[in-house]
């Protein structure tokens, strides 16, 4: 990673496209991945368990485990895709000194 004079971390905008490339391979994985778990335990309610514990297991799975894979970690990815399309668009879209400053002194 880049680093400026003062100890700063200097974003690039391929960082930034990484990252959102990334983020959106994750929740393709993990929408893929809470969509078979749901499908598990829809199958195993009531086909192979049943009774008390098997209603305890399905409120525990309602009330606990699907709000956090499913609309919480939507939130949270949701979230970080913001922070990192926000960084992006603030990165400035121009030519750098540099990359002037060398056209210049080839002319």
């Amino acid at each position: 990673m880049a680093m400026g004079k003062t100890g700063t971390v200097n974003i690039t905008p391929e960082m930034m496209t990484n990252a959102l490339s990334v983020i959106e391979d994750y929740r393709t994985l993990t929408g893929n991945l809470h969509t078979q778990l749901s499908d598990e335990v829809s199958n195993l309610i009531p086909g192979s368990f049943s009774g008390s514990a098997a209603d305890g297991f399905k409120f525990f799975y309602d009330d606990k485990i699907e709000p956090a894979v499913g609309e919480g970690l939507t939130k949270l990815l949701d979230a970080l895709r913001d922070i990192c399309q926000g960084t992006l668009d603030a990165i400035p879209q121009v030519d750098g000194l540099d990359d002037q400053l060398a056209s210049e002194n080839k002319k």
